[in-house]
Formats: structure tokens, C-alpha cells, sequence
């Protein structure tokens, strides 16, 4: 009953307005929305342009709908209005984010195809190097050691020795010349000891310098491997499940997933309904996923014929709830324009965008890639040969 009050009071100020054709265009929306026999006389006043007997028509329907109906606050009305132009902004940007992301996504899935078992083979020859690096590093660590304990080992003869050339020094006469060599053998043994002491030090030292960063790095490169194999097999299932599907399969599930997520996004409906969609988010990202267009289908379907409205501006008619709701979308819209200006950029959107040839990239990657892994290849074989050596 709301649309035809509110017409009738534009039709109403444009008769006083002397304004034919804004009561023309009101006129024709009147027409279907009319369900009572006033009404219907109104119109039919209207079309015969006797303006004075439907001016009078309209005062007393208007008079009689203001004693049975909760005439609604203008500042709703409004606040409904921007509600709504908020919302569509808002899923306009989060349309313009998903785009990238599928953009993303696609390059993704291709780059892990073309370029993934050959990361595999580089990751998994780097996870080797850092545990023949590590190997290298304990068997230099073990000499070290024993070249420690070997120093001490003569540091301790080199003290015996000292103390026993110290004491005949100090027998002899100091005037003679056997107290003369006896304090040149003493100050002799006192470098002796000096070195060995500084080099134990500096043994002592290596210990631990050199063998932690090793393990670091092992454990680094096997944590880097294990991710990348985790990926890669849900890569690999994932192109099995698009083998299944045609190109055209494809772009139509991109394209049904985008209209689905647009009428589910948690940030576009209302906050009652943020649990469902969340829930529904997440079976139409698994579904996509999966290369599941049936399903895609479906929860779209469901969508449409089920969940409406969905729109906190088709639902909420408090003001307060109203402002909440206006203050909240402007501050995601902002997010969300700050998301999509630090994705123009990110090195991984700039080149996506700017790339004009895929394949020639890849095959550029590929050379790339097979250098690495021979760099790689001959760095294993330098390290192993050291510690043979």
C-alpha cells in the first residue's frame, strides 16, 4: 500500500505544480498498483484530465489511508534510499575484487601446471643442499671439536712444560748463561700457550657459530618443500577436475559463481542473515573449487528463489538500525577501496595485468627454472665432494 500513498502525494504537489507530465509518469506506475475501486475512479480522473474531481479524490483517499496505515518517517524513506545505493557500491567493488581474484586464481592454477613439478624438482633440491649444508657443517663441527680438545691437550703439556722451565730458571743463577736460555725457553713457552689458547678460543667458538644457521636453513627448505607438495597436489586435483569440464563449462561457472557470491557476500546482507550466508559463501566456494557446475548452479537457484530479500535496505525500517547500517557499509566500502588500490600494486597483479603473452612468460620461466635447478644440481655435488674431501 506504500507505493500508491507515496504516488498519489506526487501526483498531488505536481497538480498544484502544474506539472502534466511528472502526474503522466506517476499515472502509468498508478495504474498497475491499483487494488481498490477509489482507486481506480482516481485514475480514471486522471486519464480524462479532470484534474479538480481527482485533486478532491485523492485529498480524501489520502485523509482515509492516514487513519488505518503507520504513515512512514521521511528520514527512513531516505535512509533506506542511501541504504541502498551504499549496498549496490558495495557490491560493485566487491565484484571488482572478485574479478582479480578469480584473474589471480586462474594465473595461479596455470603457473602451478606449467611451472610446478619443476618447483617441486628446485624446492626438493634445495631441501637436499640445506641437509648436505648441514652434514657439511656437523663433520666441520666434529674436527673443530677435535681439533679443540687436541689443543687443549697440548695447551695443558705446553702449562707442564712451562712450569718445569720456570722452575729451573729460577735455580739457576741469574747472571750465568744457562739463566739466560732458560728465560728465552720460559718466554718462548709463554707464546706458545698464548696461541694455543687463542685458537682454542676460536675453536670453541666455531662450535656453535656455524652449525645452527645450517640447521635453520634445513629446516626452512623442508617446511618450504612440504608446503609447496601440499599445494601442488590440490593443484593437480584440481586441473583433473576441470579435464571434466569444456572451456565454455568453465567461464559459465566463473560467471554463475560471481552472480551466486553477489547475493550472498556476508558483507552485502543484513546481520541476521550473516550465519546463512556465510554457510552458503562456503559451499558455493567449495563447489567452485571443485569444478562442481552443477552444484554452483543450484545454490544460485536457491539464491534467487529462497533467500530474498536479502538487502539490509529491504528489511530494516528503523532509523536508528537504519544510520547503524549506513555508517557500517560506508566504512567496508572504504576498506574495500583500499584493498583494491594496494592490489594495483602488488607484484603479483601488475603481472597478471600487464602480461600479453602467457606462453612466452611461462617458456621464459622454464628456461629460467631448468638454469636453477642445474645451478642447484652442481652446488649438491660441490658441497657433498667437500665433505668426502
Amino acid at each position: 500500500m506504500k507505493n500508491p500513498i507515496k504516488r498519489l502525494e506526487i501526483i498531488k504537489n505536481a497538480i498544484e505544480l502544474e506539472d502534466d507530465d511528472i502526474i503522466q509518469s506517476q499515472l502509468l506506475h498508478l495504474k498497475n498498483e491499483a487494488s481498490d475501486p477509489e482507486l481506480a475512479l482516481i485514475v480514471s480522473a486522471l486519464e480524462k484530465k479532470n484534474y479538480l474531481d481527482a485533486m478532491r479524490a485523492i485529498a480524501t483517499w489520502l485523509q482515509g489511508q492516514r487513519l488505518v496505515v503507520n504513515w512512514q518517517d521521511p528520514q527512513v524513506a531516505a535512509s533506506k534510499l542511501e541504504l541502498k545505493a551504499l549496498e549496490e557500491k558495495l557490491r560493485d567493488l566487491i565484484d571488482r575484487r572478485n574479478v582479480r581474484i578469480q584473474l589471480l586464481d586462474d594465473f595461479n592454477d596455470l603457473y602451478r601446471q606449467r611451472l610446478g613439478p619443476l618447483m617441486t624438482q628446485i624446492l626438493g633440491l634445495r631441501k637436499t643442499l640445506a641437509e648436505a649444508t648441514l652434514r657439511k657443517r656437523k663433520a666441520e663441527a666434529e674436527r673443530r671439536q677435535a681439533d679443540y680438545l687436541r689443543c687443549q691437550h697440548y695447551m695443558a703439556q705446553a702449562v707442564e712444560e712451562l712450569v718445569t722451565l720456570t722452575q729451573r730458571w729460577r735455580s739457576l743463577d741469574p747472571h750465568s748463561p744457562q739463566a739466560v736460555e732458560a728465560r728465552r725457553q720460559v718466554l718462548q713457552q709463554n707464546t706458545l700457550i698464548a696461541t694455543l689458547l687463542s685458537e682454542a678460543q676460536e675453536l670453541e667458538h666455531g662450535l656453535t657459530r656455524e652449525e645452527e644457521p645450517a640447521r635453520r636453513a634445513r629446516d626452512d627448505a623442508r617446511r618450504q618443500y612440504e608446503e609447496h607438495q601440499e599445494q601442488q597436489e590440490d593443484a593437480e586435483k584440481r586441473f583433473g577436475d576441470r579435464l571434466n569440464m569444456s572451456e565454455d563449462d568453465h567461464r559459465e561457472m566463473k560467471r554463475l559463481w560471481r552472480q551466486a557470491s553477489k547475493l550472498c557476500h556476508p558483507d552485502l546482507v543484513d546481520i541476521p542473515l550473516k550465519s546463512e550466508a556465510n554457510a552458503m559463501m562456503a559451499q558455493l566456494n567449495q563447489a567452485k573449487k571443485r569444478g562442481d557446475l552443477p552444484a554452483v548452479r543450484s545454490i544460485l537457484n536457491r539464491l534467487q528463489q529462497g533467500m530474498d530479500p536479502l538487502m539490509a535496505s529491504d528489511r530494516i525500517n528503523d532509523l536508528d538500525q537504519l544510520l547503524k547500517r549506513i555508517k557500517d557499509v560506508k566504512e567496508r566500502i572504504v576498506s574495500l577501496q583500499e584493498e583494491l588500490k594496494a592490489l594495483d600494486t602488488e607484484e603479483s597483479w601488475l603481472l597478471v595485468s600487464s602480461l600479453t603473452d602467457q606462453n612466452a612468460y611461462f617458456t621464459q620461466q622454464e628456461k629460467t627454472l631448468a638454469d636453477l635447478r642445474a645451478q642447484l644440481e652442481q652446488q649438491i655435488s660441490d658441497v657433498e665432494y667437500d665433505a668426502v674431501a
